[in-house]
């Protein structure tokens, strides 16, 4: 779906969560307002695709001719640098949101791979979960649009995607990308912590973090600050492509 549309403007490419709907960008999206041609990206929720399965359609997006910005986040981190690097062209920035390029899972809660599949999320009430990624504190009424958002994805749908984040590993792509990247922490974000900021750190020491107050859904919960900073980052990159 492309919500605004423009010859003169870059597109701006946004991959979903884990939840894998558009929906819940559209905070952001409102917040970002006329600046770019925004295609947001909904994974199919009846198909068990990982990374390699989802990418076409993500790739698919990406313009022949025109610059092109890519945001992943959370789930969608490592497809969003995936995407990137087989797609150099026209490529201004990679920004990554509350996201990893491997595994953000403590190993030893990994070796539990049964657990962290559908069965474990099954067993936990959808308001213990949007506490957990939201924070207790968010608003009522945004957290009641993202309870009614988030689609009830099958188990094996789901599954297929846990499986994808515990084996995945891009940090050689994520070395090899020439655009720069910036990264958008939550100041609180307890599902991906300072680890994984720290190995995107260590393949690429020139990344642009911006810390947000908030939990790990900063994109819905804090869209205001969140839409700055990607305007900031990518207006600056848009404005260097312009004199050139």
């Amino acid at each position: 779906m492309i919500s605004n549309t423009g010859q003169d403007k870059p597109r701006l490419i946004l991959l979903p969560g884990l939840h894998g709907t558009e929906e819940l960008f559209e905070p952001l999206v409102k917040e970002l307002g006329e600046r770019f041609e925004t295609v947001c990206v909904t994974y199919p929720a009846d198909e068990p695709l990982g990374y390699g399965g989802l990418l076409p359609l993500v790739t698919s997006c990406i313009p022949k001719e025109k610059p092109y910005f890519i945001l992943g986040e959370s789930f969608s981190g490592p497809m969003a640098v995936m995407a990137a690097s087989r797609h150099p062209k026209n490529l201004l920035g990679v920004i990554l949101a509350a996201s990893f390029v491997t595994n953000p899972v403590p190993s030893w809660i990994a070796r539990f791979r049964k657990v962290l599949r559908g069965p474990l999320l099954e067993a936990r009430p959808r308001s213990f979960l949007i506490d957990r990624l939201m924070g207790s504190k968010s608003p009522v009424l945004t957290r009641n649009w993202v309870k009614k958002s988030l689609p009830a994805l099958p188990r094996d749908v789901l599954a297929a995607r846990i499986e994808s984040v515990l084996t995945v590993n891009v940090r050689e792509e994520l070395k090899n990308l020439q655009a720069p990247v910036l990264y958008i922490a939550g100041s609180r974000d307890w599902l991906v912590g300072r680890k994984s900021i720290d190995v995107i750190w260590l393949c690429r020491p020139d990344v642009e973090i911006k810390v947000i107050d908030g939990v790990h859904m900063i994109l819905q919960t804090n869209p205001s600050e969140a839409a700055e900073a990607i305007k900031e980052f990518c207006g600056r990159l848009w404005s260097v492509e312009c004199r050139v």
